[in-house]
């Protein structure tokens, strides 16, 4: 039975995700976005759970959970015991994101009326495509100035650039359908250019070769159809709109950053043979780079790889002399900017295997959908398609996949024939199990944003020289989160500044160590004490120890 309600309340959800940000944080776009992304699949699932009867595609299903099992073991033996589980606070990767992305996506395939969905994502690309247009012009607030690109709601440009790849196609199909109420394609209709703006304006080049690819797809699945149309209009009328369209082509790359970035991109792969390199460029060349490490690491550990946010441990094993002397030892990727090798190093071959498998058959659902006469229909697949297209070269996104899973789910539903649907009955107590952990994600979150802004306070109060308020309030960020080491580390630090010694500061890393006993930042901060504190008291023991962490 489908449940209508849901796809309002998921609607609701996605503008929320969108523009949640948090200026008065220490990580802004960090703790309020899981929180609303961590929460809202929850209590989706629990709204869809309410049904006497769900609705489930076995073949879809089965491979999104074997992957999630193949994930779990791989934390079980995987570099870090704890974040492999519940994922870094910067990142979110854990096994329990990847929990969180079947839920939405079996969310998806029970949306009662998914049209309702469309008014989410049309709001949520008008408020996207907004803060993008007005950071462009200058317009922006405080909080969004964290890179020479755009990156309006999301800090960070290649997120912008993955989300509007999601949106951007869904506006698009959505402004163009007949069949839609007035008022929502009127959203759509000034969503589209805005985020056009955004995906131009955030120089993310992967999401430009996803929405090329979804373009690319949609004209193949509906060549015909679209040959029709042009046959209809005249020669005339074509020749003005290709020129006014590679006119607007041309100063989109001379006036934003896509000419630069196109540059970078097809740079030729160095060689190291001895020249000056410009390690800040971070175009083709490093990227290539990039992913020869993660495949050397991914080459030795190809059962289950290093776990879930395991790379960040592992990378130095992948890093060769050659990459050393071009980018010097400061890199420290958590992550392999291409996703199927982060799949692979996260979980090892098997989780590659079932991860191509899932994506071939959610890519087969879109291609029938494609060709859907209903134009938000095939603005959904061809979504999915420019998302899933631009993640071969960036990385799966806690804050984002939830969104692209749900819709993967209303796709595989719209498509799916009759044979490859199932229906479950669900026990009525079972409501309460996701209910339950939306309250635990609620209260996690509470206390996350709480931390996150005490955090931020010892921040300030530390530029201000009042130093022991400074470590007041980071002592009372790092009680409240005490599974976060970057709470740590700004305690250890704020100890030192406040004269309090390398003892208080050692603690205070160790504790960070308890989190995470590998971590490459915190072993790091750990040596510079220790050598810190040898220097400053000459005494022996001390000398011995730090002679031992070097």
């Amino acid at each position: 039975m489908r449940n209508g309600p849901v796809a309002a309340v998921a609607g609701g959800w996605i503008v929320l995700l969108t523009v949640a940000v948090d200026p008065s944080g220490w990580y802004p776009f960090g703790p309020a976005k899981w929180a609303v992304a961590s929460i809202g699949v929850l209590t989706l699932t629990a709204l869809t759970m309410r049904a006497r009867s769900i609705t489930v595609v076995p073949r879809v299903q089965i491979l999104m959970w074997a992957l999630v099992a193949v994930f779990a073991v791989a934390a079980a033996v995987g570099v870090d015991p704890r974040y492999a589980w519940v994922g870094t606070p910067e990142r979110h990767l854990g096994v329990l994101t990847w929990v969180l992305l079947a839920l939405a996506l079996g969310v998806g395939l029970n949306i009662g009326r998914p049209t309702q969905l469309l008014w989410g994502a049309s709001l949520a690309g008008l408020a996207l495509g907004t803060a993008s247009t007005l950071e462009a012009l200058g317009w922006e607030p405080r909080v969004f100035d964290v890179d020479d690109r755009l990156s309006a709601t999301y800090g960070s440009p290649a997120y912008l650039g993955a989300a509007v790849a999601l949106l951007l196609p869904i506006c698009v199909a959505c402004a163009l359908d007949g069949s839609l109420g007035s008022r929502l394609r009127v959203i759509a209709a000034i969503a589209a250019p805005l985020l056009t703006v955004a995906a131009f304006g955030s120089g993310a080049r992967a999401a430009w070769v996803g929405l090329l690819v979804g373009g690319l797809a949609v004209g193949a699945r509906r060549r015909r159809s679209a040959w029709r149309a042009l046959r209809a209009r005249r020669a005339s009328e074509v020749l003005v709109a290709a020129v006014a369209a590679a006119c607007l082509v041309a100063g989109v790359i001379v006036l934003s950053p896509v000419g630069p970035r196109l540059v970078d991109a097809a740079a030729v792969p160095h060689l190291y043979d001895g020249a000056t390199l410009d390690t800040d460029v971070g175009g083709g060349r490093s990227r290539i780079d990039e992913w020869r490490v993660a495949a050397a690491v991914a080459r030795d550990h190809p059962a289950f790889g290093v776990g879930p946010e395991g790379y960040r441990i592992a990378f130095a094993e992948g890093v060769d002399a050659k990459y050393e002397r071009a980018f010097g030892r400061d890199p420290a990727p958590d992550r392999a900017h291409a996703a199927p090798l982060d799949v692979l190093v996260a979980g090892g071959l098997g989780a590659l295997v079932l991860w191509a498998a899932l994506l071939m058959v959610v890519g087969r659902h879109a291609w029938r959908t494609l060709a859907d006469e209903r134009c938000w229909v095939a603005g959904l697949a061809t979504a999915l398609v420019a998302y899933f297209a631009g993640q071969m070269l960036l990385f799966p996104l806690a804050e984002i996949d939830p969104v692209a899973w749900l819709i993967a789910g209303v796709v595989v539903s719209a498509s799916a024939e009759p044979r490859e649907v199932r229906t479950w009955w669900p026990w009525r107590g079972s409501v309460l199990v996701p209910a339950a952990f939306a309250v635990l994600a609620l209260v996690a979150g509470v206390t996350d944003i709480t931390a996150d802004h005490r955090a931020r306070a010892a921040v300030d109060a530390r530029a201000r020289g009042d130093l022991e308020a400074a470590l007041v309030e980071a002592e009372r960020a790092t009680a409240l989160r005490p599974d976060i080491v970057r709470l740590h580390l700004l305690e250890a630090q704020v100890a030192i500044d406040a004269g309090r010694g390398a003892v208080v500061a050692l603690r205070a890393v160790d504790e960070a160590r308890d989190v995470s006993p590998r971590d490459p930042i915190v072993n790091l901060r750990m040596l510079e004490l220790l050598v810190d504190r040898a220097q400053a008291t000459s005494v022996a023991q001390h000398a011995a120890e730090a002679r031992a962490a070097v």
